[in-house]
C-alpha cells in the first residue's frame, strides 16, 4: 500500500549489503514488470522517485573492455585456408584477442604445443590490417605450417602463460546435483573441452554475512572455493588479470547440464 516506504526499505538493505561486499551501485530503480513502470518511461504513479529509468541507467553504464596492456593472448576459434588451392595456399588462425595486440613481425607461441612462429599477416573481419588489439577478432597468418586447431591458444612468446593442470577457483554452483569432492566434470575453457575433477572444497560463502563458512559440498546457488585438477594442461591466469583466460564453466558429463561458473584465483 505504501510503495515509497517499501522501496526505501529495500534500497536501504541493498546499500548495506553492497557496502559489505565492496560494491558501489550505479543506481537502484523501483520498477513494475506488470505495468512497465520505470523500465523505459518514468512512472507517473511514483512521483517520489526522480531518478533514471532502468534503460537510462543501462545505457549510461561503461562498456567492459579487454585489457590492451600485456602480451598477446588469443584463444583459437577456427582455422581457415585462403588462396586458390595451389601451393600458395595459406592457413589463417582466427580468434578474438583476449589480451594485448597482434602485429606483423611478432613472435608468438602456440599452446599447448609450445612451438614458436612469426606473424606474417594480420587480417580483420573484412579487411587486411597490420595489427589488431584486445576485443577485436583477428586472423593470423604464420610464417610456418604448424598443427593448430580449435581450442589451442596463441600467446606472445615472451609472456606465454605456463600450462597447468591444478588450480583453485571461486565457483558459483548451478546444478541441482551438489558439487562434492571427487566429482568428475567437463571443463569448458574458451573453446576447449577438458576432463577434470573437483579435488577439494575449501568452504562456502555465507551470503548473509559475506563470511566464508566450512563446507564439504556445494548445493544449487552456493558460492564456494574449490580446487580442481584438469586432465591436460591449460594456459590459465587469474580471473582478476584476464576474464577470458581466467574463466570457464563446469559441465556435467552425464546430463550435459551447465553445473558451475568458475573464476580462477590461483594456478599451481
Amino acid at each position: 500500500d505504501d510503495a515509497e516506504a517499501a522501496f526505501m526499505a529495500v534500497r536501504h538493505a541493498l546499500l548495506d549489503f553492497a557496502a559489505g561486499a565492496g560494491i558501489v551501485p550505479a543506481g537502484i530503480v523501483p520498477v513494475s514488470a506488470l505495468r512497465g513502470d520505470n523500465i523505459a518511461i518514468a512512472s507517473p504513479a511514483w512521483p517520489w522517485y526522480a531518478g533514471p529509468t532502468l534503460l537510462d541507467l543501462l545505457e549510461a553504464l561503461p562498456a567492459a573492455s579487454d585489457p590492451v596492456h600485456g602480451g598477446l593472448l588469443l584463444p583459437v576459434q577456427y582455422v581457415a585456408r585462403t588462396g586458390d588451392g595451389t601451393r600458395h595456399q595459406s592457413r589463417v588462425v582466427w580468434g578474438r584477442i583476449a589480451r594485448g595486440s597482434a602485429r606483423v613481425g611478432d613472435r608468438v607461441r602456440l599452446l599447448p604445443s609450445g612451438i614458436d612462429a612469426i606473424i606474417v599477416n594480420v587480417l580483420g573481419v573484412s579487411s587486411v590490417s597490420g595489427a589488431r588489439r584486445a576485443g577485436e577478432s583477428a586472423g593470423l597468418v604464420l610464417d610456418r605450417q604448424i598443427d593448430v586447431s580449435r581450442g589451442d591458444w596463441i600467446a606472445h612468446a615472451e609472456s606465454a602463460p605456463r600450462l597447468t593442470t591444478s588450480f583453485s577457483a571461486t565457483v558459483a554452483w548451478l546444478d541441482v546435483e551438489s558439487a562434492i569432492i571427487g566429482r568428475k566434470v567437463w571443463l569448458r575453457h574458451a573453446h576447449q573441452w577438458v576432463a577434470g575433477r573437483i579435488t577439494a572444497i575449501e568452504g562456502c560463502l555465507d551470503i548473509h554475512t559475506l563470511e566464508p563458512a566450512p563446507a564439504h559440498a556445494l548445493g544449487a546457488n552456493d558460492i564456494g572455493r574449490v580446487h580442481v585438477v584438469a586432465q591436460t594442461g591449460l594456459p590459465l591466469v587469474p580471473y582478476a588479470d584476464n576474464r577470458v583466460a581466467g574463466a570457464m564453466i563446469i559441465v556435467d558429463p552425464v546430463s550435459h547440464r551447465t553445473s558451475g561458473a568458475v573464476l580462477v584465483e590461483a594456478v599451481h
